[in-house]
């Protein structure tokens, strides 16, 4: 075949009116479209996350929470572990599983000076006067001193891969 004749049969397909075939799989392609659309349910979840949380402490340290997260990376805990502040950030946990969620908590020193503490971390959620308990974490003992201005951030696991709302967390420095 020359390439002209090809030339002829191109300019002649290309004059011609929408051919049948096409017709015929747009209009496949919409029906499905249309069955798709149909069969396609959107729920709503609305995620109201941590309602409250009560801090009780002896004036030493600013307690934030910094908010619910998914743990990415399992670890082990430390969170029993004395420790001295000084200077640094110091970063505590107990058992991280991947995949639960996890509640993280600062805490800053607003009055250095020499002394112990402990930290005790409490997780409820549900409804009722109380909710279900999730977990209670206790610190172990932290010492600081006249220059401690470190702050020690908490990653508590509340040992579970759903939360049913509202999630309280209390937390008690003596």
């Amino acid at each position: 075949m020359e390439l002209s004749s090809l030339r002829v049969i191109v300019s002649r397909i290309t004059t011609k009116k929408v051919p049948a075939l096409t017709l015929v799989v747009v209009g496949i392609v919409g029906m499905v479209a249309g069955v798709l659309a149909a069969t396609i349910t959107l729920n709503q979840a609305i995620y109201t996350g941590e309602v409250g949380t009560y801090h009780n402490n002896t004036g030493v340290f600013t307690v934030t929470d910094t908010g619910l997260s998914v743990v990415a990376n399992a670890a082990s805990t430390n969170a029993t572990s004395a420790i001295t502040i000084a200077g640094s950030g110091i970063a505590l946990n107990n058992a991280l599983i991947a995949g639960h969620w996890m509640d993280v908590l600062t805490f800053v020193m607003t009055t250095p000076g020499g002394s112990i503490h402990t930290a005790t971390i409490t997780a409820r959620n549900g409804a009722g006067p109380e909710g279900t308990s999730l977990v209670t974490v206790t610190s172990g003992v932290w010492t600081t001193s006249g220059s401690s201005s470190g702050t020690v951030t908490f990653y508590v696991d509340l040992g579970t891969a759903s939360l049913t709302a509202p999630v309280t967390v209390y937390v008690n420095v003596t």
